[in-house]
């Protein structure tokens, strides 16, 4: 019953993801303005200007920097400790490739960045936004892996209640330091799910046929 009820949650925020995606991709290369651009905008207007240097260093762990040091904490973990050689690559090539996509998004779109001063560094397009989509598939799929053989309820649920309030400050971060619109955020969100859950299925997959054989 359990197993039915995750996959229609799962299917439903799969929905989402592509309805979300399509949305946004579609009206950023029509140039159409996006009412969430706003709202977001005037949303987020009101975090303290005092907060920044906070979500400068929360930006960071979105950033090749930051990501590249969780890689190493995350490989070491799995290759030395769980002994998980599988997850290792399988993570290894989502974020890399997954990278490599988000270039190609950005580069065919060729969004500008905000009209406004820059909060952090900044070396490419705008759209989606690379540190919520490479950020979304890194730490969901390190959650996934912590998860998978977690028996506690109670111990999935703060693991995955830690890994969304990350990544959705990791997002707010972008926003507020002013390099990117809400649409990138979200864009980069929904590209994100979209490609680690296809490298889950990947992963379950061939983790079953390694275990037949």
């Amino acid at each position: 019953m359990q197993t039915k009820v995750l996959k229609y949650y799962t299917l439903g925020f799969i929905i989402l993801a592509l309805f979300a995606a399509g949305y946004t991709t579609l009206n950023v290369m029509t140039e159409r303005a996006l009412m969430l651009d706003e709202i977001g905008a005037v949303f987020f207007g009101y975090v303290p200007d005092t907060l920044n240097p906070f979500f400068v260093v929360l930006t960071e762990l979105g950033d090749k920097k930051g990501i590249g040091l969780v890689a190493v904490f995350v490989l070491g973990w799995l290759l030395l400790i769980k002994r998980n050689y599988l997850g290792a690559a399988i993570i290894t090539l989502a974020a890399a490739l997954g990278n490599e996509v988000n270039k190609l998004i950005k580069n065919s779109i060729a969004r500008e960045r905000p009209d406004l001063e820059h909060l952090a560094f900044i070396d490419s397009y705008s759209f989606p936004s690379g540190h919520a989509m490479v950020g979304l598939i890194v730490y969901f799929f390190v959650a996934y892996l912590i998860v998978e053989n977690m028996k506690s309820k109670s111990g999935k649920i703060l693991v995955i209640s830690f890994t969304g309030v990350l990544l959705f400050l990791i997002g707010a971060s972008r926003i507020i330091l002013q390099v990117h619109y809400p649409s990138d955020v979200i864009g980069g969100f929904s590209f994100g799910y979209i490609w680690v859950l296809l490298w889950v299925f990947i992963y379950e997959y061939l983790k079953k046929k390694l275990r037949k054989s």
